[in-house]
């Protein structure tokens, strides 16, 4: 075989694209794939950067106000309380006083002065004064002589006079019920300081309110 042959031989043997082509560089080629990969996250990074930087120097400029704690309203003072509470009682206490006084009657007739529902205002003033003096046995005296006497001021039990003779004696007790409260009878005890006045007038303004209770309560018997 002839030198000319035996290199065509050779030739043909190596695939054209390995002659015209150089095998490529692997370990080049990751370094390259590498550095485009961190130059990338490099570019990401710095927006994110620079907004963080942007809010905090906002909030520097723009600090958040706190609003200061207003001032707490000024409430009454327990000893404040329980005095008005006595004299609520004392003013519901009193106006019973009357009622009994003239055996739970207007004009000569039943009326219902007495029944439950005006009987609330005593119970819920003497069960609110328990709470403030627990030593004091007279507010839950007035509750029970309330649930052991309701039967006795009906429309129907007034009606039967069998407890007219007891009715001054209850408006007794009330009385003495109010001065344990009190302290004293007299009708300026139930008017808070700043509005006391004299002695005539505490009379002339109870006989006023005495009189517009009757006229009230005449007219509500009238009506039915």
């Amino acid at each position: 075989m002839g030198w000319l042959a035996f290199i065509t031989n050779i030739i043909n043997r190596v695939p054209i694209e390995r002659v015209l082509f150089p095998p490529r560089d692997n370990t080049k080629a990751l370094e390259e794939f590498a550095a485009g990969l961190k130059s990338s996250a490099t570019q990401k990074a710095v927006p994110s950067e620079q907004k963080t930087t942007s809010t905090i120097a906002a909030e520097r400029e723009n600090p958040v106000t706190v609003p200061s704690p207003t001032a707490p309203h000024e409430l009454p003072t327990t000893e404040e309380t329980t005095q008005e509470l006595k004299r609520r009682l004392g003013k519901e206490l009193y106006r019973a006083e009357l009622d009994l006084s003239n055996k739970l009657r207007i004009a000569g007739k039943p009326c219902d002065c007495l029944e439950s529902k005006h009987t609330l205002g005593l119970e819920a003033a003497a069960e609110e004064l328990i709470s403030q003096e627990p030593n004091n046995p007279v507010y839950s005296e007035i509750t029970e002589w309330i649930k052991h006497n309701q039967p006795k001021l009906t429309i129907e039990a007034i009606s039967s006079g069998q407890y007219d003779a007891e009715y001054p004696k209850m408006a007794a007790e009330f009385k003495g019920f109010r001065k344990r409260i009190m302290g004293t009878t007299a009708l300026h005890a139930m008017i808070q300081p700043k509005e006391q006045i004299t002695l005539d007038q505490a009379k002339t303004l109870a006989a006023e309110e005495a009189a517009k209770e009757v006229e009230k309560r005449w007219q509500s018997a009238q009506k039915k």
